[in-house]
């Protein structure tokens, strides 16, 4: 989704991204509260549907039915689970509440009156693990940027990777460290924040889980804030996430890769961020690190 142009609608700005043919009924089963702007939906796919075969990191053109406009939401769950044998197979929605877009205002309706649509979809979308052209077997360190709710593809990808799944045969086991660097406003009601520190925690992956807290009572310019890194607890069994207040700098990104021909990033989030690293990472002038442009992949959400 690589347009910042809000006057067009989810299927005008990913004209040009490849997507199913066909649509898929999904039913909606479930609807959780994860903060006051985030909510996740649960789409259950019914036992006589065909089955649901995705990448990480794939969006759901969703039709809802009165709603004129098709949305655009990242699919945050694994391909396994959208193919459970022992349950009904599911996809996961994380939408963020935004009263100017009609899918998203429908989603935020009052749960009660929602549970039990039936909803048509489609997936689509480039942004996905495995990345394109790039040998696995080769990879010594994967590293995922997020900003904001730009975690939403890459908690997909790092979850997949974590059960061995997205159809990649690692060889009995990953080769490769996968670094996450997550960026938000405030630390209270993080989304997904449970659920990555629980990856790192259990050794389903591994690498290293950091957290870097932007808000406060002025804007932070890059490298701004506190330096010294501090940790927090999660709840469950995350365990412990190491973070600190500031932006994410190039620096940061750079000490994760630390070899850019064995490594690959995924940088989702603000496109002004998204712009920046992905300059930085690819120029081979001016102190950029040189990175192959096939080695650094990104997705704009808007």
């Amino acid at each position: 989704m690589a347009t910042t142009d809000s006057k067009l609608d989810h299927l005008e700005r990913t004209a040009a991204e490849p997507r199913d043919k066909s649509l898929i009924t999904v039913v909606l089963k479930q609807v959780d509260k994860v903060n006051d702007t985030v909510r996740l939906f649960r789409l259950v796919v019914p036992q006589d549907s065909p089955r649901i075969r995705f990448l990480p990191g794939q969006w759901l053109d969703v039709f809802i039915p009165g709603v004129a406009v098709a949305g655009g939401f990242t699919i945050t769950s694994t391909p396994e689970q959208a193919q459970a044998s022992q349950q009904p197979g599911y996809l996961e929605l994380a939408v963020q509440r935004a009263p100017d877009n009609p899918p998203a205002a429908w989603l935020w309706r009052d749960p009660a009156s929602i549970i039990g649509a039936a909803l048509h979809v489609r997936i689509g979308g480039s942004f996905v693990w495995p990345p394109p052209g790039v040998d696995i077997h080769a990879l010594r360190r994967v590293v995922f940027v997020a900003g904001g709710v730009g975690v939403n593809p890459l908690v997909s990808m790092l979850s997949s990777i974590a059960s061995g799944g997205a159809g990649v045969d690692y060889g009995g086991g990953h080769l490769f460290e996968v670094h996450f660097l997550y960026s938000v406003r405030e630390v209270a009601h993080v989304p997904f924040l449970e659920r990555l520190a629980s990856i790192y925690a259990r050794g389903r992956t591994k690498g290293r889980l950091r957290l870097f807290i932007t808000g406060g009572s002025r804007d932070l310019k890059e490298g701004e804030g506190e330096r010294e890194e501090r940790v927090i607890s999660c709840q469950g069994d995350g365990g412990d996430v190491v973070c600190c207040r500031r932006r994410i700098t190039i620096d940061d990104v750079a000490t994760a890769i630390l070899d850019t021909m064995s490594a690959i990033v995924y940088i989702c989030g603000v496109p002004s961020m998204t712009d920046e690293f992905v300059q930085k990472l690819t120029d081979r002038q001016d102190g950029g690190l040189g990175m192959e442009p096939h080695r650094v992949l990104c997705e704009k959400w808007w």
